[in-house]
């Protein structure tokens, strides 16, 4: 039977070894940019994660003990009465935790959509697919365009927007896929880049000999499928494509919440996809034509090393990593969309 003695001791014990969690996740989050056990966002600013988690801890504890001294002198709690009252304020300093870091992910998220807007026009793909637009004010004479496949799964409708306006800054049309369920179901999905070719080569304002695609994430995927097999296709950009098994560890949530982490890990629409596409193998016939293959250097949602050597047995692929961008982040780098339109303008 559990016997508390003091119930104030008791909640004393319980608050003592919430807070204590507390602090700990937050150097934890901080020391390995955990933004799934962040109270605030530590990426760029880790000393405030370590000042938040220390003045949790330090608090913590000057309260406990100067509050209950007197108290803890005495016979209190038993081992077991302790464990749990322990055991209580840890798990629940972690629900808070990650309760709120996803909470304060939303939030940054839905900020970044209402800064992005919606741009470009609306238009229909084909019988099934649509897409969003984007020229240039006045091109003048047909202009080279880019289609640009958004990934699967990432939890932004727009999150290749800002990279289609910079490229539209350059002189260039860029189309970008409007995501939906039926844009990853295999084999379908196969037909969504040569029917986006298609519409851009016969639109006016386009030069049809000029076409480039861009993938991110699952999209990277498709279009080193589709370009392999399409030669109306001049050049490719894959921006943090899967092609192997990604990790699954808790490196996971240096990108996202909890939550998103947790249907992340286990969608298997996106290991069956990323198998089914195959796009190492299919990569290997896009040469000649220029290929480039980007990632950020903290991508935690992809396994790197093998990718990289697969890179060294292909003099045709150009791969680049963009130092401090993470995978959810790398389209609106700096250095993502100087690179992106750089490549394209030379080459197309």
């Amino acid at each position: 039977m559990l016997y508390f003695v003091y119930q104030e001791l008791a909640l004393g014990y319980l608050l003592f070894s919430f807070l204590s969690a507390l602090g700990v996740l937050q150097w934890v989050a901080a020391r390995y940019r955990l933004v799934g056990l962040a109270l605030w966002d530590y990426r760029e600013r880790r000393r405030w994660g370590y000042a938040i988690g220390t003045l949790l801890i330090a608090g913590s504890a000057t309260w406990f003990f100067a509050s209950q001294w007197a108290r803890i002198l005495t016979p209190g709690p038993a081992g077991s009465e302790l464990s749990l009252l322990f055991a209580f304020g840890a798990a629940g300093a972690l629900i808070l935790t990650l309760a709120s870091a996803a909470l304060l992910h939303e939030v940054r998220r839905r900020a970044t959509l209402r800064e992005k807007g919606d741009g470009g026009s609306v238009v229909a793909i084909g019988s099934a697919t649509t897409g969003r637009l984007y020229l240039p004010s006045s091109p003048g004479a047909p202009v080279p365009a880019v289609c640009l496949v958004p990934g699967l799964g990432t939890g932004e409708r727009r999150a290749l927007d800002t990279l289609a306006r910079h490229l539209v800054q350059q002189g260039l049309a860029a189309l970008v896929i409007e995501p939906d369920e039926g844009l990853y179901a295999y084999p379908e999905t196969l037909a969504t880049v040569p029917a986006a070719t298609s519409f851009l080569s016969k639109r006016p304002e386009v030069d049809p000999e000029r076409l480039g695609v861009l993938g991110y994430d699952l999209g990277a995927d498709l279009v080193m499928r589709a370009a392999s097999a399409d030669r109306q296709v001049r050049t490719v950009a894959a921006l943090a494509p899967i092609l192997v098994s990604p990790p699954a560890d808790l490196d996971v949530l240096a990108e996202m919440p909890y939550p998103q982490a947790f249907r992340w890990t286990r969608d298997r629409r996106r290991a069956m996809l990323r198998t089914q596409l195959d796009a190492l193998a299919f990569g290997a016939r896009i040469a000649p034509r220029p290929f480039l293959l980007l990632y950020g250097a903290e991508d935690k949602l992809v396994s790197r090393p093998p990718i990289e050597e697969w890179v060294r047995t292909r003099g045709s692929v150009t791969h680049q990593v963009v130092q401090g961008a993470r995978h959810l982040a790398l389209m609106d780098h700096p250095t993502t969309l100087q690179t992106v339109a750089r490549w394209f303008k030379e080459r197309l």
